[in-house]
């Protein structure tokens, strides 16, 4: 019987709904894992991961806050994806440093107040009036993180392009977890209290750029290869559309322009939906009304630190029955309600 619509082209127990940051990791973690599962996700267009930059900053924001767990989380991040580095054949992570440059004398206030309490230790290092250093940071690359692995699993048949039919799910999938990002707030997690925003970036030409150091000052520039940087990125919450604006163009070459102290010049502009919630934190675990449904999303800026915390944590409750952390436990979380 040919499968129906939204059903892998090989039944397995998982099924992946999405082959984003969240589900690449989700998949690579079963894989290592020895767990049997199927992927349907239909292209990128529109999704933040296809447009993210990777940025692992572990001091990042106008008050200066250290990521959730940066300690524990970074290095898991840094092992993970230099094990799929071997795997996929393609370079990954790049490790960097960031250049914070203070925007107001508010800011240099909040840094002096919580460097001298010890709070941003050990990553804030060597400030001085117009800034600080913050070490160390990273860089994975999404783009081709997706597409090396897009390939490798539609040649197994591990992928199928297709979306996922909640209403009609495959008896043999036994449990079905949506990876779908922005796209979760129509699926069967709907009544979560999610948030959601439009974010937009700009690749530009920027030669001579010190290659392993980020700008950083409201907006972050990004040096990459063949003397390009990325700039980025804008923020709108509650905006709902994929399209590339001409105010954020304008405001992301100002800000570009700003950082690097000279003019400029646009070569393509990218725009995505991002998926968080108002603690900005992730979310993992089984939906509470049907444990056959589970959601691994909610990445928002932090996608690339997050994404193999979550797929450890979906590996582990699988394979050993253990409890999803508590902060990501969907009907656990003060924020949100109930969604039954």
């Amino acid at each position: 019987m040919a499968p129906r619509s939204g059903e892998a082209a090989v039944s397995a127990p998982i099924l992946i709904a999405g082959q984003g940051l969240a589900g690449t990791l989700l998949g690579f973690a079963l894989e290592e894992a020895g767990l049997d599962f199927r992927i349907v996700d239909a292209g990128h267009a529109g999704a933040a991961s296809r447009v993210a930059a990777g940025i692992i900053n572990p001091v990042a924001g106008r008050r200066l806050v250290k990521a959730p767990r940066i300690g524990e989380l970074l290095p898991l991040a840094r092992t993970t994806y230099r094990k799929i580095e071997l795997q996929a054949g393609v370079p990954l992570w790049r490790e960097l440093k960031v250049r914070r440059l203070f925007r107001d004398a508010c800011e240099r206030r909040i840094f002096a107040e919580k460097q001298a309490r010890g709070e941003l230790a050990p990553f804030a290092h060597e400030a001085d009036e117009a800034g600080f250093w913050i070490a160390p940071a990273a860089r994975v690359d999404v783009p081709a993180l997706l597409a090396t692995t897009r390939v490798r699993w539609l040649r197994s048949g591990i992928l199928r392009e297709t979306t996922v039919d909640w209403a009609r799910l495959d008896p043999a999938h036994e449990l079905v977890i949506d990876c779908t990002g922005a796209a979760a707030r129509r699926g069967p997690f709907a009544k979560m209290d999610f948030a959601w925003s439009k974010g937009e970036t700009l690749q530009i030409a920027a030669p001579g750029l010190a290659p392993d150091v980020i700008l950083n000052r409201g907006h972050w520039l990004l040096p990459l290869a063949g003397g390009t940087a990325w700039v980025g990125a804008t923020h709108e919450p509650g905006v709902d559309d994929a399209e590339p604006t001409t105010a954020a163009r304008e405001t992301l070459l100002a800000a570009a322009e700003a950082l690097i102290g000279g003019p400029a010049d646009a070569r393509a502009q990218f725009a995505g939906v991002r998926l968080t919630t108002p603690d900005k934190l992730p979310v993992a675990g089984r939906h509470p009304a049907n444990p056959r449904l589970g959601i691994c999303s909610a990445l928002g800026g932090r996608g690339a630190l997050f994404a193999p915390w979550l797929a450890q944590q979906w590996v582990e409750h699988l394979v050993g029955g253990s409890a999803f952390d508590q902060a990501l436990v969907v009907q656990a979380r003060s924020k949100r309600g109930s969604i039954r």
